[in-house]
């Protein structure tokens, strides 16, 4: 297969018409005929992966490159895109159905996202965060922006047996584009809502580039288990604690709400409020520990704090609700006693001078506008 450089040439814009990744991409012509497809907001480029999922996340690979040929039914603008990759390296002929943006049209289809309207904490807000480790805002997301990742998430989970693949730690998370961490519809719960805004007042300089959003599912208990008992106090843990002996991956996590969880027991998450100091104080003795001060599979080398008995909070939520907490705040999942899936997404976010390896011995409110004294 060849490509046709005459009929589409680098800088030309391509639509996808046949998966969930929406994305306007903008070709490169590559030398010997192939093309890559860029998202123009910097996420990657267009790939299908060995496992056939598509996300852009790609680099220059063959799984990032396409031959290019006329749709044989479809218009003047119509497309289709081979995968190098597959086709070279396993045979397989997979092609994508794409249309060529008209000229006349690329101008609005390139356009940047309009800036979303601002959500302004206040003092009192502020102060609620620091002194509690977290925060709830309601009604930032709009109804529009939580459908289109509901809608993409539940088309994933209708593929059957592909809708699952295993994570890093080989446990199993969505597939396909919108569990890649990428997909659109799910990035633009923080990045085309006040969502971002919000965050970027609580945390110190611009916001790092490299932010994904985690599909949190979930499911209901089944009947012959709703009357199980609560989970413990000490079943509570802070996002990183078991990757990295520094503890502090990142500043701060900020959840949307995609479905209901106005009652406790919908599968809320749970906090331990004002909490987030002593864990603090606990990484930093964690630290200081020589290795041998407890066994090898003790993370916290026997500085793992006891939070106070009856301390957590179910943070209840509905549909464009966010909530934001520290990242040293001690947190769990909640039971789903209730007949439906809870539905959220996370973004874990930090200031681009954010070190994580140094943050403990900074102290709690290093890199934020908020809680330094």
């Amino acid at each position: 297969p060849q490509s046709s450089p005459y009929m589409l040439a680098s800088g030309s814009l391509v639509r996808l018409s046949s998966c969930a990744v929406v994305t306007v991409l903008r070709a490169e012509l590559l030398p010997g005929g192939s093309v890559i497809l860029a998202d123009p907001h910097g996420a990657g480029n267009l790939r299908v992966r060995p496992n056939g999922a598509i996300d852009t996340q790609g680099g220059r690979g063959g799984w990032a490159r396409f031959w290019v040929d006329r749709e044989p039914d479809g218009d003047e603008n119509s497309i289709r895109l081979l995968n190098v990759g597959h086709h070279e390296q396993r045979g397989n002929d997979v092609f994508l159905a794409a249309s060529i943006v008209p000229a006349d049209q690329c101008s609005a289809a390139s356009a940047p996202v309009p800036e979303p309207p601002a959500v302004l904490l206040s003092d009192e807000e502020k102060a609620a965060f620091v002194r509690d480790g977290y925060l709830v805002v309601r009604g930032v997301v709009g109804r529009e922006l939580v459908d289109a990742a509901l809608r993409a998430i539940n088309n994933q989970l209708g593929q059957g047996s592909g809708a699952w693949e295993l994570d890093e730690d080989g446990k199993e998370k969505l597939a396909g584009e919108v569990g890649s961490k990428r997909s659109s519809a799910i990035l633009n719960l923080l990045h085309a809502s006040p969502a971002r805004g919000i965050a970027e007042q609580l945390l110190d300089g611009q916001l790092s580039q490299q932010v994904g959003g985690q599909i949190a599912l979930r499911f209901p208990l089944p009947e012959d288990k709703i009357g199980r008992p609560p989970k413990g106090n000490d079943q509570w843990h802070i996002d990183g604690m078991k990757k990295n002996g520094h503890m502090s991956p990142f500043q701060l996590l900020l959840g949307v709400a995609l479905s209901s969880q106005r009652d406790d027991d919908c599968g809320n998450l749970c906090v331990w409020p004002t909490q987030h100091a002593a864990v603090a104080e606990a990484v930093q003795r964690a630290q200081a520990a020589p290795p041998g001060a407890s066994s090898p599979e003790d993370e916290w080398r026997g500085q793992r704090p006891t939070l106070p008995a009856e301390g957590a909070t179910q943070v209840r939520l509905e549909p464009g609700d966010v909530v934001l907490a520290h990242q040293k705040l001690p947190h769990s999942v909640g039971l789903n006693r209730s007949p439906h899936i809870r539905y959220q997404v996370y973004f874990r976010l930090s200031s681009r001078e954010y070190k994580p390896a140094k943050a403990a011995e900074r102290g709690l409110w290093d890199n934020w506008r908020v809680g330094a004294e």
